[in-house]
């Protein structure tokens, strides 16, 4: 690594954190909650992962061009008083996209949090009391009817 500026620090710790969470929603199964319907689980999660995945990806690429970008401009050297505009351009650009597609995990994973909670998946160990609540109620063909 030439060069870390502050926005290579933050890339590399919310990739972290976005490999992180994508792991954790890609390694859950739908057999782990069975009050959920299979086919809403697996939405949630493939949508889950893909948000996490765009995320990290934008970290990684940012750090990568970054350090590309400084190795690039140490064997082009600025001549006259002051960087070109296409030598400003490029960085600029990425790092707005970076930052656009940061922001846009966050307002998307909030987002999926959000339908994790109306599916009622719960990440954290259950009581007894919220597993009882939570299970479906098994079906018995001998209650008595209401119409007797």
């Amino acid at each position: 690594m030439d060069h870390l500026d502050f926005l290579d620090i933050c890339a590399i710790l919310l990739g972290i954190s976005f490999t992180v969470a994508k792991l954790d929603a890609q390694g859950r199964k739908a057999e782990s909650f069975p009050h959920v319907a299979a086919a809403d689980f697996e939405a949630w999660r493939l949508w889950t992962v893909s948000i996490y995945r765009l995320g990290l990806s934008a970290c990684f690429l940012r750090v990568l061009f970054h350090q590309g970008w400084v190795v690039y401009m140490s064997r082009h050297p600025v001549t006259g008083p002051g960087y070109s505009k296409s030598q400003i351009a490029l960085p600029m650009l990425l790092d707005a996209l970076f930052l656009g597609v940061v922001t846009s995990t966050f307002f998307r994973g909030s987002r999926a949090r959000a339908r994790r909670r109306e599916l009622g998946i719960v990440l954290a160990p259950l009581t007894p009391q919220q597993q009882a609540a939570l299970a479906p109620e098994p079906e018995d063909d001998h209650k008595p009817s209401n119409d007797e």
